[in-house]
């Protein structure tokens, strides 16, 4: 799966779980300043990144990725 395809899966799932319009969101989101902080949000986005690309990302860390492109590089690396 190339990186943009990662960034393109990260974008929907986030769009499900933070009930937002997907067409507002790019691999340069700030995810936290966009999308919020809300603790069950994140554990939602956590469990869907886990579940979609086999990846373990401890909920304490997910706010250490500031964007979709942050997060698509630690899944690519996790993947390699």
């Amino acid at each position: 799966m190339t990186k943009d395809e990662i960034i393109a899966k990260l974008i929907e799932d986030a769009a499900i779980v933070y009930k937002a319009d997907a067409s507002t969101l790019a691999a340069d989101t700030d995810i936290s300043a966009t999308l919020g902080t809300n603790s069950l949000n994140r554990m939602g986005m956590c469990a869907m990144i886990e579940n979609h690309f086999d990846v373990v990302i401890p909920l304490a860390e997910f706010g250490t990725y500031k964007t979709f492109q942050d997060l698509a590089d630690m899944i690519a690396e996790q993947d390699a």
